[in-house]
């Protein structure tokens, strides 16, 4: 049975050589994101050569994220916490390309992270993913897509988590609301639904739009929808 002064110096010895192996790996990540950043700032300067924003998310969708997203995920992987621009860029990308499961992972992963966004992002990583999700949101309704699981998975966050911009906030009830009272063409449109608990949610929704910010635009809806509810209750569904 080894003494305790030798168990003492095998302990201090198994610190050593662990503390030198982290500082070796830290090197390695700091020289291995270094010779990959230059790649990756010369993609980014034939990025901005590009006029045409169709162009640019070609160019994004079909070599950028499948050239940079394997090392991003090996990255994620190592569970390793440094600054990463092109982690952080690439969450942007995501989003641009509508690649919209891995781009509000990886946002949670950045929010868990607190990374900062990239140089050129004045928004806070909460009000990226917002923006983002409700702006795809908003053209998936249009076309008369499904907005799940992605409205849905962000919307809890906006509404118990997440502090953000009052306006920003009342944007996402405002849409929620307006998207309950769609009709056949895909318009809000109060009179086409002949359910109350369709409509009191909708209402519920566009009040708490109103109270987060009174410019929102939502009262004449608001009245609309109390109009029906009472026409309904009446009998008279108008």
């Amino acid at each position: 049975m080894a003494s305790p002064l030798a168990r003492q110096r095998r302990q201090l010895l198994e610190n050593q050589v662990s503390h030198s192996a982290s500082k070796l790996s830290a090197s390695a990540n700091t020289e291995s994101l270094h010779i990959k950043l230059i790649d990756f700032e010369e993609d980014r300067k034939y990025l901005k050569q590009l006029n045409a924003i169709e162009d640019k998310v070609k160019h994004k969708r079909d070599v950028l994220v499948p050239k940079y997203k394997p090392y991003v995920e090996a990255y994620l992987a190592k569970g390793e916490v440094f600054e990463n621009p092109i982690f952080t860029n690439m969450v942007i990308w995501l989003f641009d390309v509508n690649d919209m499961e891995t781009a509000i992972d990886w946002c949670l992963k950045a929010i868990a992270l607190d990374l900062p966004t990239p140089d050129n992002f004045r928004r806070d990583w909460p009000t990226v993913c917002a923006d983002e999700v409700l702006a795809w949101a908003e053209k998936e309704s249009g076309r008369g897509h499904s907005i799940e699981p992605y409205f849905s998975a962000v919307f809890e966050k906006v509404e118990s988590e997440w502090r953000l911009h009052e306006e920003v906030h009342a944007k996402w009830y405002r849409f929620a609301g307006l998207h309950l009272l769609r009709n056949d063409e895909g318009q809000p449109q109060p009179t086409s639904i002949g359910c109350l608990d369709t409509l009191e949610k909708a209402l519920l929704l566009l009040q708490c739009a109103h109270e987060k910010y009174a410019k929102i635009g939502v009262k004449t809806k608001i009245g609309q929808i109390e109009q029906r509810i009472r026409a309904i209750k009446d009998n008279k569904n108008l």
